[in-house]
């Protein structure tokens, strides 16, 4: 088992507690940004829970028969649902399978486990259908809902969670974390800046090399809210297989700015991606950009929806162009 991450101890531990007290929830939803290691922390409860001798600190033996079928990826009592295909939503059917498994009797004995991620994909009558088992699970089971847009589901399945938000570490404990992995120097913080400040997404982005793709597509964005490039003709760029990498990862650098903003410039926030988005990082408040990030959230949430998605991108692309106009316009007006 990869060794726990620093910051998420503290909600590793709240739910270690509960399982040496016998009082764990039946559901849990883990929030945080995309990278900042729900999986991690999903899977670390869901192994000290199938586990046949787990320690008090919550560590799986790595010796027992489920050790292994863990390793494995075979153990019967651990379900992860899932969109069928990437950046599509999570059906109905697929929700009903997973709850008519979770309520059949555990193969070891203990519990039975289903991750759900990312939960926000749900579509409106799978999170419907989910209620049903959250409002009557069977016993000993546990259902881990991930995500990065809370707000996104239904308010009624939010509260009927465990709530264990995940922070973006600071960015010293975060490069500290990366170098233990071999990613140091500017690499690392090109990395966390890419990835909003999040290490695993950072640590992944660099070992898939997509540090070229995310440079582009940065640039992209600078040309546009500069006036440099046209919003329109970035759109048809955009549109295809990547364009839900893209969206991601605007989010996350909107995300960025928005704690760069509020922390006024200190070295808590993505410095050198607010460089290279200076004409939004200054000219636009934060009021802008979290109205900004709603509109981001719902492109994410129509993909596969069969929206046209030029237009989509288009409309999203020319506001991003007119919002230092905006901002210029009215700092000019209220100087008179």
């Amino acid at each position: 088992m990869t060794d726990m991450a620093p910051w998420l101890e503290a909600g590793r531990d709240t739910l270690n507690r509960a399982r040496l007290k016998g009082r764990m929830p039946h559901a849990v939803l883990l929030s945080g940004a995309e990278g900042v290691g729900k999986r991690l922390l999903s899977e670390r409860i869901a192994h000290a829970l199938l586990c046949e001798s787990p320690n008090d600190d919550g560590d799986a033996c790595g010796r027992c028969a489920a050790c292994g079928w863990l390793r494995a990826g075979t153990h019967p009592d651990l379900l992860t649902l899932e969109p069928e295909e990437a950046g599509k939503a999570i059906k109905v059917d697929q929700v009903r399978a997973l709850c008519a498994d979770l309520a059949i009797t555990s193969h070891g004995g203990r519990y039975k486990v289903a991750i759900l991620r990312p939960a926000e994909a749900m579509n409106v009558n799978a999170a419907n259908s989910l209620l049903k088992t959250l409002e009557e699970p069977t016993a000993n089971t546990l259902l881990v809902l991930e995500t990065a847009a809370p707000g996104r589901l239904l308010a009624t399945v939010r509260s009927r969670c465990q709530q264990i938000p995940l922070p973006v570490p600071p960015p010293a404990q975060a490069l500290q974390w990366l170098a233990g992995r071999g990613l140091e120097g500017d690499a690392a913080r090109l990395a966390l800046d890419m990835a909003a400040g999040a290490p695993l997404k950072a640590l992944e982005l660099h070992e898939q090399g997509a540090g070229a793709e995310l440079e582009e597509c940065l640039g992209q964005l600078q040309a546009v809210a500069e006036g440099r490039t046209d919003p329109l003709a970035v759109a048809g760029d955009w549109q295809g297989d990547g364009e839900a990498f893209r969206l991601r990862s605007w989010r996350q650098w909107v995300q960025g700015l928005i704690r760069w903003k509020l922390a006024s410039g200190a070295d808590s926030g993505p410095l050198e991606l607010a460089q290279k988005l200076q004409s939004v990082a200054e000219s636009v408040d934060c009021k802008s950009l979290y109205a900004f990030l709603d509109r981001l959230d719902r492109a994410l949430g129509t993909l596969g929806s069969g929206l046209n998605r030029q237009l989509v991108l288009e409309d999203l692309l020319t506001r991003w162009a007119a919002m230092p106009a905006r901002r210029q316009k009215r700092v000019t007006q209220g100087s008179r």
